[in-house]
């Protein structure tokens, strides 16, 4: 548990989150804003991006999974950035699709702080 704890607190770092450990994961907790135009309306959300890992191996990889919500003009510069780190062997993302929102789920097998830094480097770019 203190390795994980450890990488808990790196990745914190390195997301700028707020962390906690409940059942059996550590959780990670990052608002983004979004800001939505509809005709004359604009419409702001603070929405919560769950990133967590569970199950660290002897190697240093992990379950990383994230849910976080874009905009669909965001999706792009997002996915670009993600594109400049290597992706691990395991890796999946799925987004659902809505009008004015997107939610975007990533699960990888790789080194938490790995995941961290790719989650990081594509939030910034849409930051």
């Amino acid at each position: 548990m203190n390795e994980e704890l450890r990488i808990a607190e790196e990745m914190q770092r390195v997301l700028n989150a707020t962390f906690e450990f409940r059942e059996g994961k550590f959780h990670f907790n990052k608002t983004k804003q979004l800001e939505i135009f509809l005709g004359t309306s604009r419409f702001l959300f603070k929405l919560d991006c769950e990133i967590s890992f569970e199950h660290l191996q002897q190697d240093g990889a992990a379950i990383n999974k994230a849910t976080m919500y874009l905009l669909p003009e965001e999706v792009l510069a997002f996915v670009e950035a993600l594109r400049k780190f290597p992706f691990p062997i395991a890796f999946r993302q799925r987004f659902y699709l809505n009008p004015h929102i997107v939610e975007l789920s990533i699960e990888s097998l790789e080194p938490p702080k790995a995941f961290a830094q790719r989650l990081s480097a594509a939030l910034s770019e849409i930051d």
